[in-house]
């Protein structure tokens, strides 16, 4: 399982699970979509259409590792928060009492926080667009932020990249909203995606590690779609307390 490392200068090392903050697990390879049914991507198109043009989005999500990482750290499972405001504004936190974390992005500077363990870290990073972001974290520090390709201007594309299957299975419930029910499969990794039938908005996504020995999957639940509201703007420039220790991040993988 891939991790972040985060190093002070005392050569201290949080190891951050990973799995919890990617929307995939497997590489970005480019293959050919020869498997992609036009259901399939007529669906994603619905989804995009609906989240694409809000120039804020706001979400809450219940997710849950399962089998757990072993870290012995609360971050397997519990709700997680998140806030974007168009075009690359990015904000997330995931409570977990002393191992809550936070990223903060304001579309300059990229910090992550435990507010819990007063850690740190700050690092300077500019991109135009969501999708830009997550892409630069992704080379830059080998993770992605969470569910960053549902929040994407181009939600279809950025789905779509690597995959050679894609399939909608019919229809099932999800709590009291019927979906629809995506399957997607690349290299790696099966993906799975839930969207409302009458308000297009996703409700569950799954994805399955399938070359991870225990085959681990991210469950999601979401709930609290808020789309055009307002939304605390400080929360993107967001920093630690004072006294909170810096530390330096460098890529896991």
């Amino acid at each position: 399982m891939k991790t972040i490392q985060l190093r002070n200068r005392a050569g201290f090392i949080l190891l951050v699970p990973a799995l919890v903050w990617i929307a995939g697990c497997a590489s970005s390879s480019t293959k050919t979509q020869t498997g992609v049914e036009p259901a399939a991507r007529e669906l994603l198109d619905s989804v995009s259409a609906r989240l694409g043009p809000a120039h804020t989005i706001q979400v809450e999500a219940e997710q849950k590792v399962a089998p757990p990482l072993g870290l012995g750290l609360p971050l397997d499972h519990g709700r997680i928060e998140l806030a974007v405001e168009r075009p690359n504004r990015f904000y997330a936190i995931q409570p977990a009492g002393r191992e809550t974390r936070e990223v903060a992005y304001d579309g300059k500077s990229l910090c992550i926080m435990y507010p819990g363990q007063r850690h740190y870290a700050l690092e300077p990073m500019e991109a135009d667009t969501i999708e830009q972001f997550a892409q630069l974290t992704d080379e830059r520090f080998g993770f992605r932020p969470p569910v960053a390709e549902l929040l994407a201007s181009d939600m279809t594309a950025e789905f779509l990249q690597g995959v050679t299957s894609a399939r909608v299975l019919g229809t099932e419930s999800i709590g009291w909203t019927r979906c629809e029910h995506l399957r997607l499969e690349q290299e790696g990794m099966i993906v799975e995606l839930w969207v409302g039938a009458k308000d297009r908005l996703p409700h569950r996504l799954l994805i399955t590690c399938t070359d991870i020995q225990g085959k681990p999957t991210w469950n999601i639940r979401f709930s609290k779609w808020e789309l055009n509201a307002p939304l605390d703007e400080t929360l993107f420039s967001k920093r630690p307390a004072a006294g909170s220790l810096k530390v330096q991040m460098v890529k896991s993988r």
